[in-house]
């Protein structure tokens, strides 16, 4: 064999066993990583759910609402998640499925407007399933988002390595656990036995509204707008909440970004596109009491029940106010 044609082999096998391996590599961390076993489950039961669902909890894991206290609810969140993600699932629901929610549920955080959320889009190996990257380039005039496809497809272990350790550590995780789509808060720590507290509340609140400039400015309401506007379409009432925080979390949270302001801003956007909604505050309703978190912005199991104990009630004063003004209107 000639010595050009030998090297050109042997550069052909090794192509051929780096693709493999990559391919196998790709494949593996699909199937098991822990986020992705998660979502999957999710997919798998509210294929199998009712047609009608009351309550759709919509939006990223600090929208922790236990569907089974509600009644007729599904909880559809995921870590991570931002508006553009969310539009695409939720407008795969509503166009691709034949279940459509009476109402939804969904974060307003100043955490999902800030600039770093326009364009953190993470997991898509999993996400890739929803979005259409095409759109999203089309929209942006961003050629990047082909990239995000394309690490979502074929190289989605890349640059994700943590994962792949917590997988290794939940391997045996129970998913069993998951009722309709509602996997239970993380209990293996406390945030009240924390030592430092507000390091841990300063770390979180930096990483998450560092962005903002000192303007407070939102960044891209664009894909919350969309949100708004499915739900008009589809005659789908809001129910926007603001869950508890911890008191570490905010007070760096207030020094970094006005929040109030924010809020303000978030409510005029919210105004502008939709009608049908209610705002349900429970920012400070752990207010001194660590002892409901499982870290600086995350309610742990306790928490996340008496919330929502606390949302059905509110709810349900607010559905029979609604009642009672539409039996007065009519004659």
């Amino acid at each position: 064999m000639r010595p050009n044609k030998l090297l050109f082999t042997k550069l052909l096998v090794f192509i051929l066993l780096v693709l493999a391996l990559n391919e196998g590599l790709n494949l593996a961390y699909d199937h098991w990583m822990y986020y992705f076993r998660l979502a999957r489950n999710q997919d798998k039961q509210f294929a199998a759910s009712a047609d009608t669902i009351k309550y759709l909890m919509l939006g990223n894991s600090h929208n922790r609402v236990n569907p089974e206290i509600l009644g007729n609810g599904f909880c559809y969140i995921t870590p991570k998640e931002v508006y553009k993600q969310t539009y695409y699932k939720l407008r795969y629901i509503l166009e691709k499925t034949t279940r459509k929610p009476e109402n939804i549920l969904l974060s307003i955080d100043p955490v999902n407007f800030s600039p770093r959320a326009e364009n953190d889009l993470t997991f898509d190996g999993y996400w890739r399933k929803y979005l259409d990257y095409r759109e999203l380039a089309r929209e942006y005039n961003d050629p990047g988002y082909f990239l995000n496809w394309i690490a979502g497809t074929f190289f989605s272990y890349v640059g994700n390595y943590k994962y792949v350790y917590m997988s290794v550590l939940f391997l045996n995780t129970d998913y069993d656990k998951i009722r309709h789509g509602y996997f239970p808060a993380r209990n293996y720590k406390n945030f009240a036995k924390e030592p430092n507290r507000m390091a841990l509340g300063y770390e979180t609140a930096s990483a998450y509204l560092g962005s903002y400039s000192k303007k407070s400015e939102l960044g891209e309401s664009r894909y919350y707008c969309k949100i708004l506007d499915l739900c008009r379409q589809y005659h789908i009432h809001l129910y926007l909440l603001r869950m508890p925080l911890t008191d570490e979390y905010l007070n760096y949270a207030r020094k970094i970004v006005d929040i109030d302001k924010v809020d303000h801003e978030i409510l005029e956007v919210t105004r502008n596109h939709c009608s049908d909604y209610h705002v349900l505050d429970y920012r400070n309703e752990f207010h001194r009491k660590p002892e409901f978190f499982f870290n600086a912005d995350h309610v742990n199991p306790a928490g996340a029940t008496i919330v929502s104990l606390k949302i059905k009630e509110e709810i349900e004063k607010i559905t029979t106010f609604e009642k009672l003004k539409r039996s007065v209107r009519s004659p």
